[in-house]
């Protein structure tokens, strides 16, 4: 009986803990609210602010009818710039990774679990995203970003984290 109880906590739990929503502060100004996007029925958008175009599904998902479906997929940092190089998408061959600044734009402080705006990037992760900048003075390491809460932090290049891909925008 008592290993029926633990089981059903243990149930109970994991199943609130893959069900919680993000969590945004009403008190907080939006970094990243929805009229700084322009969504795309391709898969894109346009961010105005950065004049960068960004692909709404992390690398992994695939873009259909209005969201992302399917799960991200890891990459090493390696791995993640090969993606980039032979990624076509929306009619688009120069996709890329982005660096830590670009990707560090898509954050939206005032919100967690995930720290990213959820209308422009259905879906999304509340996890860690490769960008394509190198540690200063090392060769080992590259800066990623958190978008459980929006920090940002570094990982060994042979690690494996996801990958959100940009290009510029006309």
């Amino acid at each position: 009986m008592r290993l029926l109880k633990l089981s059903l906590y243990f149930s109970l739990f994991i199943h609130a803990s893959l069900t919680l929503a993000q969590t945004c502060s009403p008190n907080i100004i939006a970094d990243a609210p929805n009229s700084r996007y322009i969504m795309n029925a391709n898969g894109t958008v346009l961010d105005k602010k950065t004049a960068l175009i960004w692909m709404r599904c992390a690398l992994g998902q695939t873009w259909r009818n209005g969201g992302c479906t399917g799960s991200a997929q890891d990459y090493d940092w390696r791995g993640a710039l090969v993606a980039a190089k032979s990624t076509a998408f929306a009619g688009k061959k120069d996709w890329r990774l982005p660096n830590q600044k670009e990707l560090q734009s898509l954050v939206e402080n005032r919100c967690h679990d995930p720290a990213i705006n959820r209308t422009a990037f259905p879906n999304s992760n509340d996890a860690w995203y490769w960008s394509s900048s190198l540690l200063a003075g090392d060769n080992v390491g590259a800066w990623l970003i958190d978008f459980s809460y929006g920090r940002d932090g570094w990982s060994n290049k042979s690690g494996g984290h996801y990958v959100r891909l940009v290009r510029r925008g006309q």
